[in-house]
């Protein structure tokens, strides 16, 4: 498995152990701004309607999701 494929798997493990946790509801700018969360913080950006989630090192991964 390489890197990419397991970081992949250790946040979707980490997300599903933590759902209905959003913790942060700011701007996008203020979220990408933030640095020093838990791994796995998620936040929900006011402007955007995009849930974000934090990987550590001040790095924020937005969650794409598809719509129906």
């Amino acid at each position: 498995m390489n890197i990419l494929s397991q970081i992949g798997t250790d946040v979707k493990n980490h997300v599903q152990d933590h759902k209905g946790k959003l913790k942060i509801v700011d701007t996008e700018t203020n979220i990408l701004d933030r640095s020093d969360d838990d791994i796995g913080t998620m936040a929900l950006g006011t402007d955007t309607d995009d849930v974000y989630i934090h990987i550590g090192s001040g790095t924020w991964v937005k969650l794409v999701t598809e719509s129906t």
